[in-house]
């Protein structure tokens, strides 16, 4: 498995979790459509040509959470993995939009769990708070 070095590393979620890896994975749900849409809202963030054109009923939604997640770092491709990480949260957890930093410790953990044959690491301390505040741009996004 690549690196993921740079959001455009990012891989969809059949390569992530493929079908065969867990019998819930089976047939594509909700967390598949969670990760490809925090992916689709990371690309367009980081001005990717990977990313798909918007459809019109998500856009100002969508259009609002680029704008958050541009606003995060000046490079969002030198924070791909603790972005990656919360992408993890957002779509497999789904936690409440309100969740603070302490309270998403042991989610961040599973996602390392998750995502440690990416190339993703354990979280610096100071990227803790970006990690929650992107949690709170993709929670709105996530599907039902």
């Amino acid at each position: 498995m690549p690196a993921i070095a740079r959001i455009d590393h990012i891989p969809p979620a059949h390569t992530v979790f493929p079908p065969d890896s867990h019998p819930d994975l089976q047939q594509p749900g909700s967390m598949h459509h969670g990760w490809n849409t925090g992916r689709q809202l990371l690309l367009h963030a980081a001005g990717s040509p990977l990313a798909n054109p918007m459809n019109a009923q998500d856009q100002p939604r969508r259009q609002q959470a680029i704008a958050q997640l541009r606003a995060l770092s000046p490079n969002l491709h030198e924070v791909a993995g603790p972005l990656t990480l919360a992408l993890h949260v957002s779509a497999l957890q789904q936690p409440s939009p309100d969740t603070d930093t302490l309270s998403l410790a042991p989610l961040i953990a599973e996602a390392l769990a998750d995502l440690g044959d990416w190339g993703i690491r354990a979280p610096l301390p100071e990227q803790l708070e970006l990690i929650t505040r992107s949690v709170h741009v993709f929670t709105p996004c996530m599907p039902d």
